[in-house]
């Protein structure tokens, strides 16, 4: 009798989250990431702007194939600036993040960038991720005004195998490449702009 009602206490507890009936809630930004990248280091130093709102921004994500009472939030300003920390101090002499615009105080032909996320989406499996850069010398010297507009890997069997434990690998893993993608397209845009 005890076995029985033990069964059942389980079966009631167990199969609710497994058919994807009691959710969770997760945040998405990317976790330890480092990579190398195959770029020429250039002897200048660089102030990237990620504004706080851009930092701040949440996108809600659901996802019928895993479980429709999970519920996940991508951070793409927050892997925009994970991927700069990765990319712009093996690229330049000099890295400086800030949230807010400002001078270099003495860096004689240092670059600003302000990046932004005005998109980003999870749908079909894979992650859509649009960046607008501006890079200047000074404030009359404009030298990129670009937005680049990448897709991530595709993630429907990881999706369909793993359900909802799998979703935030593949939110990761899609994102992680769409930003590399565009990260290689900015920097040999700013390699050329660097060189005129």
């Amino acid at each position: 009798m005890l076995v029985t009602r033990l069964r059942l206490f389980l079966i009631l507890i167990l199969l609710p989250s497994s058919l994807g009936l009691i959710g969770c809630h997760h945040q998405i930004a990317f976790e330890d990431i480092a990579y190398t990248i195959e770029s020429p280091k250039q002897e200048t130093a660089i102030l990237v702007v990620i504004d706080q709102n851009t930092i701040n921004q949440l996108v809600p994500i659901k996802s019928f194939m895993t479980g429709i009472a999970h519920s996940w939030e991508a951070k793409p300003g927050q892997m925009l600036k994970q991927v700069a920390d990765v990319e712009f101090p093996q690229m330049f002499s000099s890295y400086e993040w800030s949230s807010v615009e400002k001078e270099f105080p003495s860096e004689e032909g240092a670059l600003t960038l302000i990046l932004m996320v005005p998109q980003y989406t999870f749908a079909d499996f894979h992650a859509l991720v649009t960046v607008r850069a501006e890079a200047y010398l000074k404030k009359d010297h404009i030298l990129l005004e670009k937005t680049y507009t990448k897709d991530g890997i595709r993630q429907g069997g990881k999706m369909f195998w793993g359900g909802a434990f799998a979703m935030k690998s593949a939110m990761r893993q899609s994102s992680f490449d769409a930003y590399k993608k565009v990260f290689t397209e900015l920097r040999s845009d700013l390699l050329k702009v660097l060189k005129e």
